[in-house]
């Protein structure tokens, strides 16, 4: 049963216990009625006996590929009577052969209805944890979709020239893949890739970071179990969907910010390895001159052309030529905000715009905001706190061109 928190959060965990519900029974189900072929999975509402969930998603930084998703939900298996123990044959989660298992689904929901999906995946390892002289406790570890990309491989075959997001399906479509067209959100991507063959034994999530590093986009399952292309990370004109801040105002309070200012993020020479053809190459000789030479190296890209590699280069290069100052994460705690903040909060998702300012009381200037990507999203989640962390990736944003007004030559301004 879903249970509210004193911030005003409502919380769900389920789990699938391998029954199903609402199957058509033959000469027993109502035709038009809601029994359908197959059943719906049986899912058991675990929340009275959780002790904690944490969920991590997301990467590093923007030059990471996307790590496979985890959950770890902690259950007082004692106060269940042993209901999670796979030992415990008069469990009602185990009987007739059904039970909670690996591979079998989990959700995890937030908001102030606790309908807001955080965490959609699938059980990955059932521990039990027995304290003498009679507790027990059992951690779930769950991994999203990324996990099962990861444990598929691909047959052999021959693509067609097809643009990024058209060789994203053309994978997922493939008859020893068959993800869900139904959990896709592919947006159309700039990159057209070649006609290079794959292997039989290529790792299918291998072959989709590489569509997403020759994209320089992100390729990730999101918070509802979606997959999820996002094209080109490159100059535009979006603007933050929220603002976070460490003063009062109307912006989202944040209890702790990280910054960053290294050579992590600073590369002036990128080299781009086109699968069957060469080595595309972009450099700034006046970085190189200032701060040595820096070279990040891509290899064996299934791009189409050597200048498609270039492109790529480039745009990688107009991101990295220079040091950065950067916020790295901020740290958000629902417990200090409104419902509907932190239901706000709970909704960011890998690949939104948020805005962040930081208050000094020394120095100029005396705030300092930044726009940045969302490039991982963890929770951190207690009967006493609610805690969200969002690593941070930087975002190229431009403002419209005004005639009369802006400079020409302004690094920042373009034409919409």
């Amino acid at each position: 049963m879903a249970k509210t928190a004193i911030w005003g959060q409502t919380y769900k965990v389920l789990l699938d216990t391998g029954l199903t519900q609402d199957a058509f029974t033959l000469d027993s189900s109502t035709l038009n009625g809601v029994d359908v072929l197959d059943g719906n999975v049986d899912f058991a509402d675990v929340t009275e006996f959780v002790l904690s969930v944490n969920i991590k998603r997301g990467r590093q930084t923007q030059l990471d590929t996307m790590s496979i998703g985890q959950a770890t939900v902690v259950l007082d298996d004692k106060a269940s009577n042993r209901s999670f123990d796979p030992a415990n044959t008069a469990s009602t989660y185990f009987q007739g052969g059904f039970g909670i298992a690996p591979r079998r689904f989990v959700q995890i929901y937030g908001g102030t209805a606790g309908q807001e999906p955080l965490f959609i995946g699938r059980i990955n390892d059932l521990d039990i944890d027995y304290v003498q002289p009679n507790n027990s406790f059992a951690l779930v570890t769950c991994t999203d979709d990324l996990s099962t990309l990861a444990r598929t491989n691909l047959v052999a075959f021959n693509p067609s020239s097809e643009l990024s997001s058209d060789r994203i399906t053309t994978i997922l479509d493939r008859p020893e893949v068959a993800f869900s067209t139904a959990l896709r959100s592919i947006a159309t991507g700039v990159a057209t890739l070649g006609t290079v063959a794959y292997d039989n034994n290529d790792n299918v999530k291998n072959a989709l970071d590489a569509v997403a590093v020759s994209e320089d986009g992100r390729f990730f399952i999101d918070r509802g179990g979606t997959a999820v292309f996002q094209p080109r990370i490159g100059f535009s004109f979006s603007t933050a969907i929220m603002s976070f801040s460490d003063s009062a105002g109307t912006a989202y309070a944040y209890q702790s910010l990280s910054v960053g200012y290294g050579a992590e993020t600073l590369y002036n020479r990128i080299q781009v390895g086109v699968q069957g053809l060469s080595v595309a190459t972009a450099v700034d000789t006046t970085s190189s001159t200032e701060f040595g030479v820096t070279t990040l190296s891509l290899s064996d890209l299934p791009l189409d052309t050597l200048a498609a590699g270039t492109a790529l280069a480039q745009n990688l290069l107009d991101k990295y030529k220079n040091p950065v100052f950067r916020f790295n994460e901020i740290g958000v705690t629902l417990n200090g905000l409104s419902p509907a903040a932190g239901q706000d909060v709970s909704t960011l998702e890998i690949g939104d715009l948020v805005a962040i300012t930081k208050t000094y009381t020394t120095g100029s200037p005396a705030t300092v905001t930044k726009t940045m990507f969302v490039e991982s999203i963890s929770h951190d989640i207690s009967p006493q706190t609610h805690r969200v962390s969002l690593g941070l990736g930087q975002a190229q944003l431009l403002t419209q061109f005004i005639l009369d007004t802006s400079e020409l030559d302004d690094v920042d301004v373009g034409l919409g």
